[in-house]
């Protein structure tokens, strides 16, 4: 007990905890209060800033600084009670592809340990330790864990039918286009679409209008909506049912991200021009 009050006063004179969202990428770094069980909506790195996260996948636990889980991927993690980073990357898996090549496979399906991971830690670390702002922390990271829009990354291949599939629930988030609507605007049928979808994403199209609708809503509320005007703006139908899709893709309830108190912020920015 001694030692648990003693990390919650030493988190109280610590830097807030913080959000950053861009475009395409979603970064926290800091403190939670407890772990996190969830199945990814999209691509994750997981970094221990201070120690290592204790992960279990499929039954089995291992331990590393730095993790890669692939979209749709259950897991939990248990960060220790010490600082992280959880980093959710772009929907068409470019940065997937590019720290692939740099981590470790385990066989229970993730990676860890980057070859750049002492550098990434780095660049983390002060983004907490000096509450970087967003535009800031997004050029430090670049070619660490952004490729730069310029960086030919082995293996990809992007996809511009599912480029324009995203790109039209990102234009409407509170629009549910059926499956074939949206098969129709790239000259598919409605099955091969969903197959195609998760093949280059991970996840099916449902799931990831459901990921962007907490993107939307995480913005919102960064500029000052309420959770219930931000949730029905960005197409849930009340605020439970955002607290409960937050709650299952993120492993959090909403409030341990985005509640505005000295120990929590929320930061967008503009990301790389182009993306």
């Amino acid at each position: 007990m001694e030692d648990k009050n003693n990390n919650l006063n030493e988190q109280a004179d610590m830097p807030p905890s913080t959000l950053y969202l861009w475009r395409l990428r979603t970064l926290y770094v800091g403190y939670l209060d407890n772990g996190i069980t969830f199945s990814a909506g999209a691509h994750t790195l997981l970094f221990g800033l201070e120690d290592d996260v204790l992960l279990e996948v499929s039954g089995e636990i291992c331990r590393a600084r730095t993790l890669l889980l692939p979209a749709g991927v259950s897991f939990s993690a248990d960060s220790q009670g010490k600082q992280i980073a959880c980093c959710f990357l772009d929907p068409l898996g470019r940065d997937y592809l590019f720290h692939q090549r740099l981590m470790q496979w385990s066989e229970p399906g993730f990676y860890s340990d980057s070859a750049l991971q002492g550098r990434q830690l780095s660049v983390l670390k002060q983004a907490y330790r000096d509450s970087l702002d967003a535009d800031e922390v997004y050029g430090q990271l670049a070619d660490l864990l952004f490729p730069a829009a310029d960086t030919t990354v082995e293996g990809f291949m992007p996809d511009a039918r599912i480029a324009r599939i995203i790109e039209l629930i990102r234009s409407d988030p509170a629009q549910n286009y059926s499956n074939e609507d949206l098969a129709r605007q790239v000259g598919l049928s409605g099955a091969r679409l969903q197959r195609v979808f998760k093949e280059a994403t991970g996840i099916p199209i449902r799931r990831y209008r459901l990921w962007h609708r907490l993107f939307v809503t995480s913005t919102m509320m960064s500029m000052g909506s309420s959770l219930t005007d931000a949730a029905l703006t960005a197409g849930f139908s009340d605020s439970s049912h955002l607290s409960h899709v937050f709650q299952s893709m993120l492993g959090m309830p909403p409030s341990a991200m985005l509640s505005h108190s000295r120990q929590n912020r929320v930061l967008v920015g503009a990301g790389e021009p182009g993306e």
